[in-house]
């Protein structure tokens, strides 16, 4: 019991020992408030709340209350208040140097910044605002209309207890979402943070052209056009936005509106050397070469040293035929410019265009002097010497220019052209392969190989490079007669015969081809549709008269066939066949009065036929004019003893003669 008093009465001492410490404390904190911060008076009530909260802290044991942080930021010192918010750039770099609270000594207090922390206690660290910014950007953590988050905060801690929270404010800015454009290696991402920052200033002109930029060199040209749209809706002068808004009209093609911001653009500033080219281009690409031209020589006297323009005024020029102005522009260029290798080739062209190949060849020397390794100049050069018959020379260019391009298909094609002129056609053959090794679809090399097969009646060769032309040209009624005569060599007359009906099908009307495809139906045993081919042909020749008027014969058509053989006649006139074939269809019709007088008018012509002597002594017989048939076979017995037809009748005829003086 007496213990129990004496302890407890300990404890008693205990407490009032630190109540008169804390009036003591309160007592020493404020007088110092009082003699070092007079302006405090004026928040007396706040100070006299403050005691109490530190008598509470010291002599209670309650937790300590918080009140301000004290920071620098950017160099400055700043106090934020309890229910203050700290705002942050990505610019801003700060340190929290203090807190102030209950626990004067700020023994036991911690400070934290949330993601910007590096441990338990953050007093002291230099933090920066970039970070954090960052990281909320690339998270997208922010709102899009205000442009800031105030998710993030300060904690204070007293031994590890929250005791206080202060928010912070990330300010987000259109020139963050530019740094992080500018500082990403993705264009998708680019773009994507340059539509933010544009979202976040919409006013913004200079962000917008560079997300515009950005879409030109994505060849996305309708974004692009539609940000330098809205950079002129913002500033309708801006001449920057029309300049590029003008290229990318030209770009895609859009030569209309081109033309029309262009003019507005030298409305507003007529000494703009650049509009007038822009202007100059958009009008050659719609054939408007007068109105180009003019473009081009307004740009040309603002800039006369512009040596660019200056060739696309001389190419003007080439394109409206004014060949001596074009080569006084050229020749300008290279008088005073130090790049003169695209003017020098200019005028080799020019000069090879309108046939004065000297200087063209002149030119084309001065380029392969500077550029001894340009395979086109001496493939240009090549064309020069063939235009003066210079053949030989024109083959070793063109020789030099594959040797230093040897995968130019257009210089080997050239190279076979000038093998294939000069009747080399091994050479040219070996030329045109090497084209098609190279591409193997370049028609005009299959159709080449195909010809000079064709030509060298290689007919297998030919067919296989004419059927390739048929696969990439199905409708070109020109290929299909060659490729159906090459399989008519080849004696597959099936094949032969299909690709002359796509010929005439496609619209070919050539008398050779009609014939050619009624001689592949004859072979086919197609009579009936051979002769109808064959009288197609126009103007049909002897020949073709013969095959058909023999087919009506064989048919018993006795009228048909004489009127082809009259029409012999009129090809032939003084030719005895011709009569004597009209005798015998005559004679096969049993005309045989006229199948004598054409077989009489014949021998008019030829006197030593025996078989035309034979053929009238059998219309004689056939007429009862028996002493004449007999002088007739006689005759073709006397011109050929070996005539069968005269050996046989004449002894029977010289019977019956006989037989009739008898019965006279």
């Amino acid at each position: 019991m007496f213990k129990d008093l004496i302890k407890n009465d300990g404890q008693a001492r205990k407490k009032i020992t630190r109540v008169l410490i804390a009036l003591a404390v309160i007592v020493i904190v404020f007088f110092s408030i009082l003699l070092f911060r007079p302006q405090a008076i004026s928040a007396f009530t706040f100070q006299l709340t403050r005691i109490k909260n530190i008598l509470s802290y010291y002599a209670l044991q309650d937790k300590p209350h918080f009140y301000y942080i004290a920071m620098e930021k950017n160099g400055k010192d700043i106090r934020i208040n309890a229910n203050e918010s700290f705002e942050v750039t990505y610019r801003d770099e700060f340190v929290v140097k203090s807190v102030a609270s209950d626990d004067l000594t700020g023994k036991y207090i911690t400070v934290n910044v949330e993601f910007l922390g590096k441990g338990k206690n953050d007093i002291g660290l230099l933090l920066r605002g970039i970070d954090l910014v960052n990281k909320l950007m690339q998270n997208d953590e922010f709102s899009q209309s205000t442009g800031s988050i105030s998710s993030y905060k300060i904690h204070i801690n007293y031994k590890n207890e929250p005791i206080a929270v202060v928010p912070m404010k990330v300010i987000i800015t259109p020139q963050d979402w530019l740094r992080f454009a500018k500082d990403s290696t993705n264009v998708n991402v680019q773009i994507e943070y340059l539509k933010k920052a544009i979202a976040a200033n919409k006013e913004d002109i200079s962000v917008r052209k560079i997300l515009a930029s950005t879409y030109c060199r994505l060849d996305r040209l309708d974004d692009a056009v539609k940000q330098y749209k809205d950079i002129l809706l913002l500033k309708s002068d801006d001449t920057t936005a029309m300049v590029e808004l003008a290229k990318c009209y030209i770009k895609k093609k859009d030569y209309d509106d081109a033309i029309a911001i262009c003019r507005k653009l030298i409305k507003i500033n007529s000494q703009d050397a650049q509009a007038y080219v822009s202007l100059g281009f958009a009008l050659s690409q719609k054939g408007l070469w007068d109105q180009a031209i003019e473009s081009y020589r307004q740009s040309v006297k603002l800039e006369p040293e512009n040596y660019p323009v200056r060739f696309k005024l001389g190419d003007a020029y080439e394109k409206r035929k004014k060949m001596n102005l074009a080569i006084e522009e050229y020749k300008y260029i290279v008088e005073h410019s130090k790049d003169t290798d695209l003017a020098l080739r200019a005028l080799g062209d020019v000069y090879l265009k309108i046939n004065k190949y000297e200087d063209a060849i002149k030119y084309y020397k001065e380029l392969i002097k500077k550029q001894p390794r340009l395979a086109a100049a001496y493939a240009n050069l090549a064309s020069a010497y063939a235009g003066r018959g210079k053949w030989q020379e024109e083959i070793d260019n063109l020789k030099k220019a594959v040797s230093l391009s040897p995968d130019e298909p257009a210089i080997r094609f050239n190279l076979a052209v000038a093998y294939e002129k000069r009747k080399l056609n091994a050479e040219a053959i070996q030329e045109y392969r090497h084209v098609l090794k190279i591409n193997p679809n370049d028609a005009d090399a299959i159709e080449r190989l195909a010809d000079l097969n064709f030509k060298n009646k290689k007919f297998d060769q030919a067919v296989t490079y004419y059927e390739k032309l048929t696969e990439r040209y199905p409708k070109n009624s020109s290929i299909y007669p060659n490729l159906g005569f090459a399989y008519g060599e080849l004696k597959k007359y099936k094949a032969s015969a299909e690709n002359y009906e796509k010929a005439i099908k496609l619209g070919s009307k050539s008398s050779t081809l009609h014939y050619n495809l009624a001689y592949t139906y004859s072979k086919l045993g197609r009579g009936k549709d051979a002769i109808a081919e064959y009288e197609k042909t126009s103007p049909p020749t002897k020949e073709v008269l013969s095959i058909i008027a023999q087919y009506y014969l064989k048919e018993k058509k006795h009228e048909t066939a004489i009127r082809y053989y009259k029409k012999i006649i009129v090809l032939e006139p003084k030719k005895a066949a011709s009569y004597a074939s009209l005798g015998y269809a005559y004679a096969a019709g049993k005309k045989w009065d006229k199948a004598i007088e054409n077989y009489r008018i014949a021998l008019k012509y030829d006197r030593e036929d025996d078989e035309l002597y034979a053929n009238l002594g059998e219309a004689y017989e056939n007429k009862e004019l028996y002493p004449e048939a007999l002088k007739a076979y006689t005759s073709a017995y006397e011109l050929n003893p070996e005539s069968a037809k005269a050996a046989r009748r004449i002894p029977k005829l010289k019977i019956k003669l006989l037989q009739k003086k008898s019965q006279k």
